[in-house]
């Protein structure tokens, strides 16, 4: 009797398996024929995930630096009335601060920021209010592009008087501000001049006095090819490049593609100065004080 029942229960079981066998098959056939025809349904049909671009390191190009920002010009407060002259040693980011003085120039400094933006670099422009005021369309673009202006005083003069320097100042701030909706807070000294009056006010109103580490040597007679080995072959982490983009300055246009990619791809990231700043006070250990300033009085030429 168990015998019995347990072989109508194995028969049963037996044809169960088979017809599963035959529906299982069935279905197989059919999902392998919709995929030999290429048809998903349509609430099955998965989005295509656009392709990425490639990366700016991929492409030779040096990203932007992190946190860079087309309104943020503000300073460290240990650099404001200081005279930075120096790159704060054992740096190690590679970090480079182009720096352009004399412009802005109607016809060359619109180059310099196309060549900018192809190389995703930021600059920092330290202009002249007597050529600046009437170019408030470039200022703006300065500043919408990420750059940073800064003044050189309204006019490209050694020695003033403390009225005329504080009228130089105050007039070239007012011409950027009107062009940007910003500040300026760093000021460059026509050739250098650190003990000149401009310098001395321009510390008392708390500027950061920005000099340089590295010279392009671009207002002496030399071409292209010489500008651009002079910022190629020298920098540091750190460093600040003085080149100008005023009126004649056409060999400093010619050189900065080369000085852009060859830095780049070296992996250098160009910052503006107030950026650079900001970096070595993030960077800077305990105790450890700030670059190196000259004394008063000490003249460094170019500018």
């Amino acid at each position: 009797m168990l015998r019995d029942d347990f072989a109508g229960s194995g028969g049963r079981l037996l044809w169960a398996g088979l017809i599963w066998a035959v529906l299982a098959a069935a279905a197989a056939c059919l999902i392998l024929a919709g995929c030999g025809r290429g048809a998903v349904p349509a609430a099955q049909a998965v989005p295509a995930i656009p392709a990425r671009a490639p990366s700016a390191a991929a492409a030779g190009v040096p990203a932007a630096a992190p946190g860079a920002s087309a309104l943020d010009w503000t300073i460290p407060q240990q650099f404001r009335g200081h005279v930075v002259a120096k790159r704060v040693r054992f740096f190690s980011r590679r970090l480079l601060a182009l720096t352009f003085d004399d412009g802005p120039d109607p016809k060359l400094t619109p180059q310099i920021l196309d060549l900018l933006a192809e190389h995703r670099a930021h600059a920092t422009f330290f202009v002249l209010g007597e050529t600046a005021q009437g170019r408030g369309d470039l200022l703006r673009r300065m500043a919408a592009e990420g750059h940073v202006v800064g003044l050189h005083g309204f006019t490209h003069v050694a020695r003033v008087t403390p009225e005329q320097a504080a009228a130089s100042l105050d007039r070239t701030a007012a011409v950027i501000e009107k062009a940007t909706g910003r500040r300026p807070t760093v000021f460059r000294p026509p050739y250098g001049l650190t003990g000149s009056n401009l310098t001395r006010m321009a510390r008392r109103h708390g500027y950061a006095v920005i000099l340089w580490t590295i010279s392009s040597a671009d207002t002496r007679p030399i071409g292209a090819p010489v500008i651009a080995r002079n910022v190629i072959h020298t920098p540091n982490p750190g460093d600040i490049v003085l080149m100008h983009d005023g009126s004649g300055h056409r060999a400093t246009v010619e050189a900065l593609p080369q000085i852009l990619r060859e830095l780049g791809q070296a992996g250098f990231q160009f910052v503006t100065v107030p950026e650079l700043l900001r970096a070595w006070d993030e960077w800077r250990a305990p105790g450890q004080v700030a670059p190196e300033t000259y004394r008063a009085g000490q003249e460094r030429d170019g500018g």
